[in-house]
């Protein structure tokens, strides 16, 4: 019975701990356009670059309209994306 209440109680804390979600946009006064770009940063990868200009780079953007930024926790596990959408 011990075991069990020490389970349920680790994935309680696990479950707690697991699910950071931090999100924030900003626009411009550039038209927001077709196009989509993304920089994302992984864990233990070497090219950090998840910075507007390489998103902006990736789509192909050379007006930058609206800019997303996502942060995602899992734990220890996390990962950092860019996204902005312009012309």
């Amino acid at each position: 019975m011990k075991k069990i209440k020490l389970a349920v109680a680790a994935i309680a804390v696990s479950g707690l701990l697991a699910s950071c979600q931090y999100q924030v946009l900003q626009v411009t006064n550039n038209p927001i356009g077709t196009k989509s770009g993304k920089a994302t940063l992984k864990p233990f990868q070497k090219d950090a670059d998840f910075t507007y200009k390489k998103a902006a780079e990736n789509g192909k953007i050379s007006k930058i309209g609206s800019a997303t930024f996502t942060m995602k926790s899992f734990v220890i596990w996390g990962t950092i994306t860019t996204e902005v959408t312009g012309e």
